[in-house]
This record gives structure tokens, C-alpha cells and sequence, in this order.
């Protein structure tokens, strides 16, 4: 696996990063549609932990090692549609690859996103825990001073 963010383990939606477990993300009632809360104290935090969080949410991804690497950048007017344009490229490559990225190694500043994601193709017997359509606008917070962010999936 290769080294993303000094992580050491990952179990569930718990990480290990330096020998300190870290809560990346928790799912908040929401009617209709899955609302999650993603923890961060910058923008580079709350990204990668929002895709984390996605793609766990899609599947369990413990048990998955990264052997698919994607170089992207995405330049845009506001943290919010970086946030939901990223999101919204990850389910297309799996919509479109059958491929899931769920770790990252983010660059952000200026309004844009370089780096690298890291997934894997998906099994065919794969058993999915949510069918996530979309990231959407509705309830979109993103406070890195407040350690938060809140997003909505459209399911």
C-alpha cells in the first residue's frame, strides 16, 4: 500500500495516523437521503476524510489495498464546488471504471486540488452498503476552523 498521509492502518472508520486513532467521519440522521459529518481542521483534512468517508460509505473499504493511482486537478471559485466536484469525479470513475478511490494525498490552494487518489477496481461480487448518486449543495458546510464539515448524499 502505498504511503498516503502517514497512515499505518486503516480499520473501519477508524485510521491510524502516527499511533493515534482519529474518528474521520460520522453519519447524522437525515430523512430521505445520508447526511454525514466529516472532521478536519483545514480544508486538506476535510477533503481527504470526505472521500474517505464516501467511498466507506459505498463500501466497506478495510479490507481493499490501492493499486490504481489517479493524478487530478480541479480548479473552481469556492471550496464548495471543489469539495462537490471532487466528490461528484469519484462517482463517476466508479460509475463509468467500476474503479473507487478512497484515499488521497490533496494538494489545495488558490482554489484548486492537485494530487493523487488511490482505489481499486471494484469485485463483481462486491456488496455495496449505499448507492450514492451525487454529493449534493443542500446543508454543504465547511468550517476548518470549527475541525467540520457536513455533506448530503443524494441516495
Amino acid at each position: 500500500m502505498p504511503q498516503v498521509n502517514n497512515v499505518i492502518g486503516i480499520k473501519g472508520d477508524i485510521i491510524m495516523v502516527d499511533k493515534n486513532p482519529k474518528i474521520r467521519y460520522e453519519v447524522l440522521d437525515h430523512t430521505g437521503d445520508l447526511k454525514i459529518k466529516v472532521y478536519g481542521n483545514s480544508y486538506k483534512t476535510i477533503f481527504e476524510n470526505s472521500i474517505y468517508a464516501m467511498a466507506n460509505l459505498i463500501v466497506k473499504t478495510g479490507n481493499f489495498i490501492p493499486d490504481k493511482i489517479l493524478n487530478i486537478k480541479i480548479e473552481r471559485n469556492n471550496h464548495y464546488d471543489l469539495l462537490i466536484s471532487l466528490l461528484s469525479d469519484i462517482i463517476f470513475y466508479l460509475e463509468t471504471e467500476n474503479t473507487l478511490y478512497f484515499a488521497s494525498d490533496l494538494e489545495i490552494k488558490n482554489m484548486q486540488i492537485t494530487g493523487k487518489l488511490y482505489g481499486t477496481e471494484l469485485p463483481e461480487n462486491v456488496e455495496y452498503e449505499y448507492i450514492i448518486k451525487d454529493p449534493t449543495y443542500y446543508n454543504l458546510e465547511i468550517y476548518p476552523d470549527k475541525n467540520y464539515a457536513t455533506i448530503v448524499f443524494d441516495i
